[in-house]
C-alpha cells in the first residue's frame, strides 16, 4: 500500500521534514508510527464496510425474489476508484518505446530523402552529430538515476549509428569496396564501438548489440568469398561454438543473447550441411561429417555423445551407397539405418538407451526431411485447386492432379520413408517406456503416410479420392471404437484425410459436389467424441451448398447471399444443443458470406444486417450478452456500407457521435462495476474514434494522417494506468507513424511531427520514470520516519 504524502492532521502536503510544515506537527517516533498504522487500518475498515454493506444488500434481495440493486454512493460506499490495469513501469517503458521508435523513424527520413540542400556530406555530418548526442545523453540520464530512459535514448543512438554507416557510405568513403565487404567492416566496428561504449556506460541494448552485431561480418564474408557449402558449415559450427562457450562467461543480461545467436548460428551450420550431403561430390559429404562431429563434441556438455553416433553412421552409409542406389532410393538408407539401430537399442541396458534413441530418431527425420518436397506438394498442392475449382482435365491421374500446373515428383519411396518414421518413433517409445508420448508423433507420420497413399501407389484421381474417404471413414469409426489414447490419434488421422479429400476434390465439379456430403457425414460421426468435429460438419455442409449454388451459375454475391442460410441453421441447432463450435462454424460462415457479397454493395450490406439480426437473434441467451454489441456494429457496418456507395469520404462525423456515447457508456459503466476492465468498456469507443480515421488516411491525404498521429498520442498519454488506450491508441499511432514514412516524402512537416512527437514521448516516459524515483524516495523516507 503507498503511503499518503499529506499530514494526518491538517492534510497538507508533506515536504519531507520531520514536521508538518504547516501545522507543526511531529511525524517521528512511535506514536507517529502508530497513528500512521491505524490510519490504514481505520481506510481498510471503511472499504470493508461498505463492500458487505453491499453484498448483504443483494443477498436480501435475492431471498426477496427482487431485482439486486446496484450500488449507490454514499456516506459509507463511495464510488470505488478505477483500478490502474497497467503499472506505472509499464507505462513509462510503453511511452519511451513509442518515442524511440518516432525517433529512429524520423532519423530514417531525414537520411533518405530530407535537407537534399544539405548534401549528402552535411547530412552525415548532421546525423553524426545527433549520434554523438543522443549517445552522450544516457550518461547524464543515468547520473540522475533514470535508467530506462537511459536505455531509450541508447537504441536511438545505436539506430543512428547504423543510420551514420549508411551516410558515410553515400558521402564516398571506401567509393572503391565492395558492398558486401563495407557492410561486415561497418557491423565489425559498430559491434566494437558498442562494446567500447556498454564498458563506459553499462547500458544492457548496447551490450546486446555488440553481440549480435559481431555476428554479422562473418555471414556477410562468407556470402562474399562464396564460400563452399561444406566450408559455410564448419565455420558457421566453429562460429556456434565460440558463442556457446561464451554464453557461460557472458553476464545474465546478455547470455540469453549470446546463446540465440549461437544457436542460430548451429541451425544454419546444420541446414547448410544437410543441404551439402545430397550432392554427388563425396568431400560435401566429408564437410556434413565434420559439421556432425563438431556437433556431437558440443553436445557433450549437455547430453552423452551417442546422440551423434547413429546420424554419423547413416551419414557414412548415404555416402557409400550413392553410386548404387539412384536419388530417388538414397533416403531410405538413414531410415534403414535408424530402425536397424533402434532394433540394437532394445538390447542396450535400460539407461543408456536414450541417446542412442534420439540419434535413430535424428537420422530417420533427415530422410523425412530428404522427401519434404514430395511431403509438401501433397500437402499443399491440392489448396492450389482453391484458386481454381474445377479445372481439371478428364482422365487424369493422382500424380497429375496434385496441383493445377504441378505433377507430383515423389515415389513410393517417399511412402514408405514416413511409414519408417512411424515405425521408428513407436520403436523409439517402446526402448524408452514412453509409449503414450510417442503416440502423438507416430499418429501425425502415420496419418502423413495415409495422405500419401493413392499419390505413393500411382492410382487415377477418382480412385484416390474414394480411397481416402474409405480410409477416413474406416479410421473414425476405430477411433471411436479403440481407447482414449490410440482412439484419438486413430480420429484425428481419419479427420486429416477427410479433409484433404474435401480440398483435392474441388479440382473437379462432379468430384466435389460427391465429396463434401460424404465428408460432412463422416465430420458428423466423429463430434461424438470430438466436439468441435460439429462445426467441421457444419461448414462442410455449408460448402455443399454453396457449391450446388455455383454449379447452378450463380455469381458470387448471390452464391452469398445463399450462404447466409448456413449460420443461421447453425445457431438454431446451437440454441438447442449448446455447443460453441456450432456457434464459431456460423461465426466462420458468416464471416465468408459476407466476404463473397462485397462486389456489390446491395447485397453486402443486406449481408452485414442480416449477420446482425443473427448475432442480436443469439444475443438473447443471458450467456450471450456481448453479442448484442456485435450485432449492433455489423448493423451499423451495413449502413456504413450504403454511406460509402453514396461517395460518403469523411467517416469522423457519423463515427464520433457514435464513440462518444460509447466512451460515456464505458465511464458509466466502469463506475456501476469497479471489477471491469478498461478494454470492454473503452476499447469499442476509442476504436470507433481512432480506427476509421486511420482506414481513411490509409487512401487519402497525409494531413489527416498527421492529425491522427497527434490524436492518438493524446489517448496514449491521456490514459495513462490502463490497457485500453495504451493498446488502441498505441496500435494505432504505430500503424500510422508507419504509413506516413512509407511514401518517403521530401516535405519537411511530415519528419518533423515524427521527431517531435517522438521527443515529446521521451520526454514524458523520463518525466513518469522522475516522478515514480521521487515517490519512491518520498515512501522510503515517510516508513523511515518510524
Amino acid at each position: 500500500m503507498i503511503p499518503s504524502v499529506r499530514c494526518p492532521d491538517c492534510s497538507a502536503p508533506l515536504t519531507g521534514a520531520l514536521t508538518c510544515g504547516a501545522c507543526g506537527l511531529p511525524l517521528t517516533g512511535p506514536a507517529a508510527a502508530r497513528l500512521w498504522e491505524v490510519d490504514q487500518e481505520l481506510a481498510s475498515l471503511t472499504g470493508r464496510q461498505g463492500k458487505l454493506l453491499a453484498e448483504r444488500g443483494g443477498l436480501l434481495s435475492l431471498l426477496r425474489g427482487q431485482p439486486v440493486p446496484q450500488p449507490v454512493p454514499g456516506r459509507l460506499q463511495g464510488p470505488a476508484p478505477i483500478a490502474r490495469e497497467a503499472s506505472p513501469r509499464q507505462v513509462q517503458n510503453a511511452l519511451l518505446s513509442l518515442g524511440a521508435l518516432l525517433l529512429a523513424g524520423a532519423g530514417v527520413v531525414f537520411t533518405a530523402v530530407t535537407y537534399r540542400h544539405l548534401g549528402v556530406f552535411g547530412r552525415a555530418v548532421v546525423l553524426l552529430a545527433l549520434t554523438g548526442a543522443a549517445g552522450y545523453a544516457p550518461v547524464r540520464l543515468r547520473a540522475c538515476g533514470l535508467d530506462a530512459s537511459a536505455e531509450a535514448l541508447g537504441a536511438v543512438a545505436l539506430a543512428l549509428a547504423v543510420l551514420d554507416a549508411v551516410a558515410l557510405r553515400r558521402a564516398g568513403v571506401a567509393a572503391s569496396t565492395d558492398s558486401t565487404s563495407y557492410a561486415a567492416v561497418a557491423a565489425a566496428i559498430l559491434a566494437a564501438l558498442s562494446g567500447a561504449y556498454a564498458v563506459a556506460v553499462p547500458l544492457r541494448i548496447a551490450r546486446v548489440a555488440a553481440v549480435v552485431l559481431a555476428q554479422l561480418p562473418v555471414l556477410l564474408l562468407l556470402q562474399r568469398t562464396g564460400a563452399s557449402r561444406a566450408v559455410a558449415g564448419v565455420v558457421l559450427a566453429g562460429l556456434a561454438a565460440v558463442d556457446l562457450v561464451l554464453a557461460d562467461r557472458m553476464r545474465s543480461d546478455v547470455r540469453r543473447a549470446t546463446a540465440t545467436c549461437g544457436a542460430v548460428a548451429l541451425g544454419l551450420a546444420l541446414a547448410i550441411s544437410a543441404v551439402a550431403a545430397t550432392l554427388d561430390d563425396r568431400t560435401a559429404a566429408a564437410g556434413l561429417l565434420a559439421v556432425a562431429a563438431v556437433v556431437a563434441l558440443l553436445a557433450v556438455r549437455v547430453r552423452p555423445a551417442g546422440v551423434g553416433v547413429v546420424p554419423l553412421l547413416a551419414a557414412a552409409a548415404a555416402v557409400l551407397m550413392r553410386p548404387a542406389v539412384t536419388e530417388e532410393q538414397l533416403p531410405l538408407v538413414p531410415a534403414a539405418v535408424a530402425l536397424l539401430a533402434l532394433q540394437v537399442v532394445g538390447l542396450l541396458p535400460r539407461a543408456r538407451r536414450g541417446p542412442a534413441a534420439a540419434g535413430a530418431l535424428l537420422a530417420v527425420a533427415a530422410a523425412v526431411v530428404a522427401e519434404a518436397k514430395p511431403i509438401l506438394t501433397a500437402l499443399a498442392g491440392p489448396l492450389s485447386w482453391l484458386t481454381a475449382p474445377w479445372t481439371l482435365a478428364p482422365g487424369a491421374t493422382a500424380r497429375q492432379a496434385v496441383a493445377t500446373q504441378q505433377v507430383w515428383s515423389g515415389t513410393l519411396v517417399t511412402l514408405v520413408v514416413v511409414a519408417v518414421a512411424a515405425a521408428c518413433v513407436i520403436a523409439a517409445g517402446l526402448a524408452l517406456d514412453r509409449f503414450r508420448e510417442a503416440l502423438l508423433p507416430a499418429g501425425v507420420l502415420a496419418g502423413l503416410a495415409v495422405l500419401l497413399l493413392p499419390l505413393g501407389l500411382g492410382t487415377s484421381y477418382q480412385l484416390g479420392l474414394v480411397l481416402l474417404l474409405t480410409v477416413s471413414a474406416a479410421l473414425a469409426g476405430a477411433g471411436l471404437a479403440s481407447g482414449r489414447e490410440v482412439g484419438a490419434a486413430m480420429t484425428l488421422t481419419g479427420g486429416a484425410t477427410g479433409l484433404l479429400a474435401v480440398v483435392w476434390s474441388t479440382a473437379d465439379q462432379g468430384s466435389t459436389l460427391a465429396v463434401l456430403p460424404v465428408a460432412a457425414l463422416v465430420a458428423a460421426f466423429l463430434a461424438m467424441r470430438v466436439p468441435v468435429s460439429a462445426a467441421v460438419a457444419a461448414m462442410l455442409a455449408a460448402a455443399e451448398l454453396a457449391a450446388v449454388g455455383a454449379a447452378q451459375g450463380l455469381a458470387a454475391e448471390q452464391v452469398g447471399g445463399l450462404l447466409l442460410v448456413a449460420p443461421a441453421a447453425c445457431l438454431a441447432a446451437s440454441l438447442v444443443t449448446r455447443r460453441l463450435p456450432l456457434e464459431v462454424a456460423a461465426g466462420v460462415l458468416g464471416v465468408v458470406a459476407v466476404t463473397l457479397t462485397t462486389g456489390d454493395p446491395g447485397w453486402l450490406s443486406w449481408s452485414l444486417a442480416a449477420t446482425g439480426l443473427t448475432a442480436l437473434a443469439l444475443a438473447v441467451r443471458p450467456d450471450r450478452r456481448r453479442l448484442a454489441a456485435v450485432g449492433g456494429l455489423l448493423l451499423s457496418a451495413s449502413s456504413w456500407v450504403r454511406l460509402a456507395d453514396a461517395h460518403v469520404t469523411a467517416p469522423e462525423p457519423y463515427v464520433l457521435p457514435l464513440a462518444a456515447v460509447a466512451l460515456m457508456l464505458g465511464h458509466l459503466r466502469r463506475r456501476a462495476q469497479p471489477g471491469t476492465g478498461s478494454v470492454p468498456a473503452y476499447g469499442p469507443g476509442l476504436s470507433l474514434l481512432l480506427v476509421p480515421s486511420l482506414l481513411a488516411s490509409l487512401s487519402g491525404t497525409p494531413t489527416r494522417g498527421l492529425l491522427l498521429l497527434v490524436v492518438a498520442a493524446v489517448v496514449v498519454v491521456a490514459g495513462r494506468g490502463l490497457r485500453a488506450p495504451l493498446v488502441v491508441g498505441g496500435g494505432v499511432l504505430v500503424v500510422d507513424a508507419l504509413h506516413l514514412l512509407l511514401p518517403y516524402a521530401a516535405s519537411v512537416p511530415r519528419w518533423t511531427l515524427l521527431a517531435a512527437v517522438g521527443t515529446a514521448l521521451v520526454v514524458l516516459g523520463a518525466t513518469y520514470e522522475q516522478r515514480r524515483a521521487d515517490v519512491d524516495r518520498l515512501r522510503a523516507r515517510y516508513v523511515a520516519l518510524g
